[in-house]
Parts: structure tokens; sequence; C-alpha cells
């Protein structure tokens, strides 16, 4: 006799099984609940994730029959905000696209992020730019054509309540970011434009092209925020946007341009137009390389930037003599109100003058991304992360 609780003659066939899950049916009474969790009274900020749909509804998504219970959501109910993610929209109901491209006139904030959009929906957005009140619109992730920029590009010269444009991340190359540069050149009211990640195809990319294209843009003087993150910008291609820094009658005020290869002598020529200027708010040179000789540089130059609030130097390779020198510019006049140097190099000192500077009230821990501690093994204080 076996002595295996199962008998001999097992029948895999005779074990029962869990009975599958049946999806729930996607209605609009459904999608306004969803919104109930999400929102605030009045309702108007309005949010659909993909991944969240499909988790929570337990099917797929389909780009046909549930996009169309949110169209009729948006229609029933102007929003102010509308917050899409990983969407496939299809060219197959052009009645569909058009009366998605309907319902976002009156919307203020618009975020369409890695989005999958056929050239007809950037059309009939241009056709609809004088009548829409959007002032941000944001497509970071959402692959853009050369005709779909073309079509941007004229929807840039038509709209007057555009404020600010993420291209970040959209498959822009050297070729077509010249025409969404030529449109923030000649928009009415764009004073914000993000172009993180910009591509050089088959080539490398042309960061001189780059800088001359930026040049003219920054000289026209109506832009005061500018994003442009991995975009492999060397020092060289910092000396037009210094220039421009170092006008005492620049409207600019945000900077980033982490992830680059600027170097020391890049944050040497910025931070030396900063100082003349001194009107940028805020500047990020995270992951930029810039080293120990480079944060000497803005040791240097940070008590002249008589306006900078925000200044971001993660991992940047600073040895703890660059960064003590930093951190006593603090005690100077020095109207910073958020330092970031997590992920550089610190010494027992280093702790110290963050002791002495939390202590005396001179900075707050929400000012910095570092605090110390006392360390029982090495019998001293050491840096440690804030967040």
């Amino acid at each position: 006799m076996c002595d295996v609780v199962l008998p001999c003659e097992y029948n895999p066939k005779a074990c029962p099984r869990p009975a599958a899950e049946k999806s729930r049916l996607f209605t609009i009474l459904l999608l306004y609940c969803w919104q109930r969790e999400y929102d605030k009274r009045p309702y108007r900020q309005f949010e659909f994730k993909r991944l969240v749909f499909e988790e929570r509804i337990g099917r797929k998504y389909h780009c046909i029959r549930d996009f169309r219970i949110i169209v009729n959501y948006l229609q029933r109910r102007p929003q102010l905000a509308v917050k899409m993610s990983s969407l496939v929209v299809s060219n197959w109901d052009a009645r569909l696209l058009k009366d998605f491209v309907r319902s976002l006139i009156p919307v203020w904030y618009i975020d369409l992020n890695l989005m999958r959009f056929p050239h007809e929906f950037f059309v009939m957005l241009r056709l609809n730019a004088a009548k829409m009140n959007v002032s941000q619109l944001s497509l970071e992730g959402t692959p853009l054509t050369d005709d779909d920029v073309r079509m941007l590009r004229e929807f840039l010269l038509v709209s007057k309540t555009l404020r600010r444009l993420n291209v970040s991340r959209c498959s822009l190359t050297q070729f077509n970011f010249a025409m969404i540069a030529d449109g923030v050149y000649k928009s009415p009211g764009l004073r914000r434009l993000s172009a993180n990640r910009l591509l050089g195809m088959s080539l490398s990319l042309d960061t001189e092209k780059i800088c001359s294209v930026l040049s003219s843009l920054l000289m026209h003087n109506t832009l005061w925020s500018l994003s442009l993150e991995h975009c492999e910008l060397t020092a060289q291609d910092m000396i037009p946007i210094a220039e421009h820094l170092a006008r005492t009658n620049s409207k600019f005020r945000r900077l980033r341009i982490a992830s680059n290869k600027i170097g020391p002598d890049g944050a040497f020529f910025l931070l030396r137009g900063m100082s003349m200027g001194g009107n940028l708010e805020l500047l990020d040179l995270s992951h930029c390389s810039i080293g120990t000789h480079g944060g000497e540089w803005v040791a240097k130059y940070l008590t002249s930037c008589r306006r900078l609030q925000i200044l971001y130097l993660n991992y940047n390779d600073m040895g703890p003599e660059a960064v003590n020198l930093i951190l006593l510019a603090m005690k100077k006049q020095c109207k910073l109100e958020r330092l970031n140097l997590y992920g550089n190099h610190f010494d027992s000192r280093t702790a110290m003058i963050v002791r002495r500077l939390l202590d005396a009230d001179v900075v707050l821990h929400s000012e910095l991304d570092i605090s110390y501690t006392y360390d029982e093994d090495l019998q001293d204080y050491r840096v440690v992360p804030w967040r």
C-alpha cells in the first residue's frame, strides 16, 4: 500500500479548477467612479493609465471600444487637465478621433505621455489650434515623425495660449528639432521648452548645430525655461548659453542640462555667465562630470549668483575639498533654497561643516539632500543621505 496521501491512480482531470475570473465591462459609470478616486471635487482633473486600467478591469485595452468610452466622458464633463499614458489611438474611426480633439479644446493642461498617435491627430490638432485653451502640452515619450513635427510647428504658430511644451524623448533628431525651434521662436506665447534626449539617427549628434539653433532661439529673449538633458552636449556648447546668461536684461530663469558631458570647463562658462547676469533661478548640473575642478568653479561664483535658488550637483565625482568649498559658500550672501550634493565624495570635515550649518539654522534640512551622523566605528562624524 502506498504511503502517500494521494491514491496510486491519480487523475489530474479530476482535480477541481478555479473558475476563470470574468473581466468587468468598461462603462462610463465605472469611469466616473475611478475619477472620483483620483481627483477631488469638482472632478476636473482627468487621469487614465493603460496599465492601471488593464490591472483593474482584468483584460487588454481595446483601442476603439474603450477609447470611445473615454471620449464620451470628456465630452460630457469638460476638464481643466487631461493626463493619459500608454494608449494607442487608431485612425480607423475618423469621427472618434475628431471627437477626441474637440474634447481637448477647453482643457488647460494636456499630458499625453507614451502615446501612439496617427498623423491625422496632429492635423486635427492644428485645425483646432485657434479655439483651444491649452497652456501646457506634454508629449513626452510619444514618437513624432517629420510630418507630425511640421504640424506641431504650425500649431505653435497659431496657438496664443500655449506657454509650455514638452517634447522630451519623442524621437526628435538634430534635423527636425530645427522645425520645433523655429515654431518656438515664432510662437506668440511659448515660454518653457523641454527637449531632452535628442537623437542623431545614423550619424552622431551634431551638438554644434544644436547649439547654433539654441543661440538664435535664446537671443530672441522670450524663453525663460529650457531643458536639454541627455543630449551629449560638450563644454564648447555651453558658450552661447553662457553668453545669454551674462545679459542683465535676460528673462531666462531655469536651465536643466543634466546627463551631458560639459566637464569642468562647461561649469566654468555657465557659472561665470550666471554671475555676470545674475538672473538664473534654477540650474541642474547632475551627471555632468564636472569633477573637483568644476566644483571649485561653482564655489567661486556661487555667491555672485544673486537670484539662484535651486542647484543640483548630484553624481559629478567632486572631491571632498570642492564640496567643502561649496558648503562654506552657504555661509555668505547666498539665497539658495535647495542644494543637492549626494553622489559626490565626502570626508569627516564635510560632515562637520554640514553639522554646523544645520545646528546654526544657516541651512534647513529641507534645503540639503545630505545630513550627518556619528559613526561609532570611525569615532567621528560622517555624511549620510537625507531624503
